[in-house]
């Protein structure tokens, strides 16, 4: 879903993205997963990605379940909708391991390092960062205001994050 959202209250699926130009509220829930919020608080645009996993793997089509896709499409769209590139910032919250006992690799440290990266090759200053850990995190953020309220959520971890 790529949506330039009018509704105050949003709440974010895995693999979904979100643009909005008004006053709202975006929410969602990740633990290995990435949310990236992005905004320019000058032209009070901005949005919030979750996506699952850092890159698509050879032959594999990209879409929004990848950091790599997502996160260059939610900087696409922010402009598309009135933001400007040298006033954007980020902030990049999510990539943790929260099933305790369970190695499921480094995806949570991959797809932090796709956020981390696609931001750097755009110039995008990342002026939050909460990130790792063996815990999920609940957040909600306005791109409106740059407003972005994080917190962690112990003994929890979503499914399909």
């Amino acid at each position: 879903m790529i949506a330039v959202h009018p509704a105050p209250d949003v709440f974010l699926a895995p693999g979904e993205l979100v643009v909005v130009r008004s006053p709202a509220n975006i929410r969602t829930v990740v633990g290995s997963c990435v949310a990236v919020c992005l905004w320019d608080g000058r032209r009070r645009v901005g949005g919030l990605n979750h996506y699952l996993l850092p890159r698509p793997l050879p032959g594999q089509t990209g879409d929004n379940r990848f950091g790599s896709v997502a996160t260059l499409r939610l900087i696409e769209e922010v402009c598309a909708v009135g933001g400007r590139p040298a006033s954007l910032q980020a902030a990049v919250v999510g990539g943790g391991s929260p099933l305790a006992g369970v190695t499921v690799g480094a995806v949570g440290d991959d797809n932090t390092a796709v956020a981390l990266e696609t931001l750097h090759a755009y110039q995008i200053p990342v002026v939050r960062q909460e990130t790792g850990g063996h815990h999920g995190r609940k957040l909600t953020f306005n791109p409106y205001t740059g407003e972005l309220t994080v917190s962690v959520v112990r003994g929890w971890a979503p499914s399909t994050a």
